[in-house]
């Protein structure tokens, strides 16, 4: 009877590292097509099976030597595509982009408060340009130092949607977090405690996305009357 017992044991373990095996490869196909093709094939089956895969194959990327960061990158686009469409119909109002103090210059300003860092408009970073398109909006800017700061954001202010930038890690993790919500997210460029950089154009880009819809640009908020302080 102890036999039968652990050998159906087995059987069942082998049974379940080949169905997840089957995700892991479904995953990474899909993934990979998603990135190199920009065609968005089963997504509903992706986001299942990259949810359930995803702290495996972090693991085996890690162990193998091999790009790690490949698993975020396919999570965030993936996110980004199927939320494209629900993003365009909420009022900016209801939308709030979470930034990471890392964006900042290195003799930024700015003070911390109870919901991150208060941006002065200083026109030292990129944050400052984010900020000015915001309030134009009525979007919420948020620049956080921590993930604990997040909640509080949510907690402070009913939102519908969320923008967030950040490195492809934190990103992933950020938008998976926020998954009750409608979220786009941008990676940052370089990576580091201060002095990060994130592409202007394409955060600019889903600013202007949220009703009422918008056609701002980097320079026209950099060159106007009242751009910077």
């Amino acid at each position: 009877m102890d036999i039968n017992i652990f050998t159906l044991i087995g059987e069942l373990i082998v049974i379940a590292v080949i169905i997840l095996a089957i995700f892991i490869i479904i995953t990474l196909i899909l993934g990979k097509t998603l990135l190199k093709t920009r065609k968005l094939l089963f997504p509903r089956l992706l986001l299942f099976t990259l949810d359930l895969t995803y702290p495996v194959i972090k693991k085996l990327l890690i162990l193998f030597k091999k790009d790690d960061l490949l698993i975020d990158r396919i999570s965030i686009d993936l996110r980004n595509r199927m939320n494209h469409n629900t993003f365009k119909t909420l009022d900016s109002k209801d939308v709030v982009i979470i930034l990471p103090h890392c964006l900042r210059a290195q003799k930024c300003p700015a003070v911390l408060g109870n919901s991150g860092l208060e941006c002065v408009e200083c026109g030292k970073c990129s944050i400052g340009v984010f900020k000015i398109i915001c309030d134009k909006k009525g979007i919420g800017l948020y620049v956080v130092p921590g993930s604990t700061f997040i909640k509080q954001v949510i907690k402070q202010r009913p939102i519908k949607g969320a923008i967030g930038v950040a490195c492809p890690i934190d990103l992933n993790n950020m938008m998976t977090s926020l998954s009750q919500f409608t979220t786009q997210g941008v990676g940052l460029l370089k990576d580091g405690c201060i002095n990060t950089l994130v592409n202007e154009d394409d955060v600019i880009e889903i600013l202007n996305i949220p009703k009422p819809v918008t056609h701002y640009t980097k320079e026209e908020i950099r060159n106007g009357d009242n751009a910077f302080h």
